[in-house]
């Protein structure tokens, strides 16, 4: 019996599993940058001057690395201290121990304050890593920008998404719209393939329009065929929030619920310390956002989540593990176990001892393409 170790929150948990019952495990292979190609590549590719700020628009555990070297290349070119923002509303305590360790300065910046924040810089610098997104196709420094700062262009994108399933992979409308309404931004940009042990990839960008041939080399790298599946265990851990609150683990769930055939059953790691963000699934747990007026909203912060819900809760059995109670769940229609294992059971007593479950670690950095042969 194999182990399989899945993330779960900051820390991860065993899936006991039997060989007979995997179908697949599905992860992107992650080719390990050693540090001098890494330190070359930085070095080469990012331009620092005086006035420079470091935005991390998505903070993740990789990111101490690359920051690390652009600090050393402004003390070796004599560069006055380049100034690094997280944004961030609030700094898990992984987070915080991380960036002690690293001896780092390092101050959050909450999503009001970033524009008026960075524009008093000459050279901005942008960081962030690329990820899938079930509204936007793909996450990264724009997509960030777009959700915090632009709340009238995130109207605009959330009306082409009523009604519609999650659409991770796809470089559709949103992603358009994002890249033009930021065009006009002068920064650089580091996107980073990466999971929580290594980097695989960084993506140096002159400007925002090249973050389409990005999405495009990322998805190249991570878009991996299978058979579907009755069933599959879905988990992520590359950043410090993939499974923070209920809208972070929703968005792992999205990107590969179209690995499984209809009726089937998703387990979904969705540790959820931090509970349900104040926004859209908040308002409906407490009763107080009208599914029949989904169409009509403003958009309000994850406000997406409910959509797919509705699209999609007759589709599958999505069952969480979670520490959020359970009465919060069946607001939403979902339901919670306590151990891993439970799910496995379930999924053997629904379907058989024989049956085969595909098993997704990484789901933010992995794309699953339906083998339909």
């Amino acid at each position: 019996m194999p182990e399989i170790w899945l993330g779960y929150g900051d820390s991860e948990i065993i899936l006991d599993i039997k060989y007979e019952n995997i179908q697949n495990i599905i992860k992107p292979e992650i080719n390990v940058q050693n540090p001098e190609n890494l330190s070359t590549s930085i070095r080469k590719n990012v331009n620092l001057q005086n006035s420079s700020v470091i935005l991390v628009t998505t903070p993740f555990p990789k990111m101490m690395e690359i920051i690390k070297i652009i600090r050393e290349m402004s003390n070796e070119l004599g560069i006055m201290s380049v100034d690094v923002f997280l944004l961030s509303k609030s700094y898990s305590l992984r987070l915080r121990q991380d960036i002690s360790k690293e001896s780092l300065d390092i101050t959050r910046i909450e999503s009001g304050e970033v524009l008026k924040k960075i524009s008093i810089y000459k050279n901005v610098i942008l960081i962030d890593k690329i990820e899938y997104d079930p509204v936007f196709g793909f996450s990264g420094s724009p997509v960030k920008l777009i959700r915090e700062c632009y709340p009238q262009v995130m109207n605009q994108i959330y009306a082409s998404v009523i009604g519609e399933p999650p659409k991770p992979g796809l470089c559709g409308e949103a992603l358009k719209i994002s890249v033009e309404e930021l065009s006009n931004m002068d920064c650089q940009l580091i996107h980073v393939f990466s999971n929580r042990e290594a980097i695989d990839s960084l993506f140096f960008e002159p400007d925002i329009r090249s973050f389409v041939n990005t999405v495009n080399s990322f998805k190249e790298k991570t878009s991996i065929t299978s058979n579907l599946s009755k069933s599959a265990f879905i988990s992520g851990n590359s950043t410090y929030a993939s499974q923070m609150t209920l809208g972070n683990s929703l968005n792992l769930l999205w990107n590969n619920c179209h690995s499984v055939s209809d009726g089937g059953t998703i387990v979904l790691l969705s540790e959820n310390r931090g509970g349900i963000n104040e926004g859209a699934i908040s308002k409906y747990v407490e009763g107080r956002l009208d599914l029949n007026g989904l169409d009509k909203y403003q958009y309000i912060y994850e406000l997406e989540h409910i959509n797919f819900l509705q699209v999609l809760r007759e589709k599958y059995e999505i069952i969480l593990i979670s520490t959020l109670p359970q009465v919060y769940l069946n607001k939403v229609g979902l339901r919670s176990i306590s151990k891993i294992k439970d799910g496995l059971d379930w999924i053997i007593k629904k379907n058989g001892k024989f049956s085969k479950t595909n098993i997704i670690p990484t789901s933010e950095i992995t794309m699953v393409t339906n083998n339909t042969s």
